[in-house]
């Protein structure tokens, strides 16, 4: 489990995380070792059949998801309060805090240590998160970076009057852009008002990029076909000296070794974010590079604009997609099938006092997923037992990575109508 999953665990309070480890101690063992069913990619790359490869694919996908599973119900029944727990009590699944000096000191010790990170994250420096000074500089090395190479891309537009370097500079002016726009999201998203705006700031912000994304292209994408349909002896040549050409190399150069260092950095998921996007800026550089070079060095000055037109395409194709995408899940968008697989083996692996579950649904509220999940309980247990099941499954829903929030509804039969039918029934979700 991940530093982050670590956090929210620590989050919950010592009776909270008593309570939920004690029910996992009896949580029922998995029903296959789903690591062995894996398949590496060497296997998957050498299947020459596209739809079996996706298949493939797709499996290891949902066998990760089933893992995340196992190595949360793994780590809070080897975590000190299921310890604690276990050597105070072995009678009921019910939690009882005794107030006594010692044990307070004992829990009190257990929250300053590490509980759900993975196994491998304790022992292989590898796999340790970055020193904080050095995902800062990262941080600000790349914003620094885009700023010098967007400056030197607008002087190189202006100069050569090349339609792909000018889509290029436009790319980078972006990437400064995206930078500020997540900076300041992340900003009210620490310090939001939960009564306000819960978990919907993140996608907001990206739909607001994406739509300057879409915009600025568009008006690339009409200025380079303006450039292409004019009368080619008034139009102006592209004109790259060996000067700008050397540039234009060095964005390339800078935007690699920042991508290999980033890939270095550990920890934080806005250096991978930026990884990625010096990555993409890689490839989007050699293409805006190449279409003004063979312009000039073939005499065809049609090239450049047909670039641009290629550049900006791709862009606003990708831009449109992650937009859409984005609307969608601000709007509720249900979950996906793998979603509510991974839900549903969490709830029929959590305990043993579960006999039925009888539905589950997820929505997405943003980024994560908001789940209800609905479970059938012996008609014989304790209200207080009972209580304790649906609030600790509540809790071990809510370390799942794309789960937001999770509401556990208890029930002592199946055989009854659907909850919430009306809303079933009106906009088809079940």
């Amino acid at each position: 489990m991940d530093v982050e999953q670590a956090q929210e665990w620590e989050r919950l309070s010592i009776k909270r995380r008593r309570s939920v480890a004690s029910l996992a101690a009896g949580a029922i063992p998995p029903p296959a070792h789903f690591y062995a069913l894996r398949m590496s990619q060497e296997q998957i790359a050498a299947i020459r059949n596209k739809s079996v490869r996706e298949f493939y694919k797709h499996q290891n996908e949902v066998i990760d998801r089933f893992e995340e599973v196992d190595m949360i119900i793994e780590r809070i029944r080897n975590s000190p309060e299921a310890l604690n727990y276990g050597s105070t009590s072995t009678t009921s699944s019910t939690v009882s805090v005794q107030n006594t000096n010692t044990q307070q000191n004992d829990e009190e010790s257990n929250i300053e240590t590490p509980l759900l990170l993975k196994p491998s994250a304790r022992n292989s420096f590898e796999n340790r998160p970055s020193p904080s000074w050095l995902i800062h500089l990262a941080i600000n090395v790349s914003m620094l970076a885009n700023v010098i190479l967007f400056i030197t891309k607008v002087v190189l537009a202006i100069l050569s009057g090349s339609m792909a370097i000018l889509a290029s500079a436009f790319e980078s002016f972006l990437d400064i852009l995206s930078n500020g726009i997540i900076f300041f999201t992340i900003r009210v998203i620490r310090q939001k008002n939960l009564y306000d705006y819960p978990a919907r700031m993140e996608p907001l912000g990206i739909i607001v990029f994406a739509v300057v994304i879409t915009t600025s292209f568009s008006q690339v994408l009409i200025s380079s076909i303006e450039r292409l349909t004019e009368d080619p002896s008034t139009s102006e040549p592209v004109d790259l000296s060996p000067i700008a050409v050397i540039l234009l190399a060095a964005n390339i150069i800078i935007k690699g070794i920042l991508w290999l260092w980033c890939l270095t950095v550990k920890g934080s998921s806005s250096v991978q974010a930026l990884a990625q996007d010096h990555e993409n800026d890689v490839i989007f550089n050699i293409a805006s590079t190449i279409f003004p070079v063979l312009a000039v060095w073939a005499k065809l000055p049609w090239l450049d604009p047909v670039g641009a037109i290629v550049l900006s395409l791709y862009i606003i194709y990708e831009w449109v997609t992650v937009l859409l995408e984005n609307i969608r899940r601000l709007t509720g968008q249900v979950a996906s099938v793998d979603d509510i697989k991974q839900l549903t083996y969490m709830a029929y692996r959590f305990s043993t006092k579960i006999v039925a579950i009888e539905t589950v649904r997820a929505y997405y509220n943003g980024d994560r997923c908001v789940v209800e999940v609905d479970i059938v309980l012996p008609p014989e247990c304790p209200l207080r037992e009972a209580h304790d099941v649906g609030e600790a499954l509540q809790d071990a829903l809510e370390l799942l990575d794309n789960v937001e929030r999770a509401f556990v509804h208890l029930d002592f039969t199946s055989e009854h109508q659907i909850e919430h039918r009306r809303v079933v029934d009106d906009v088809g979700f079940g």
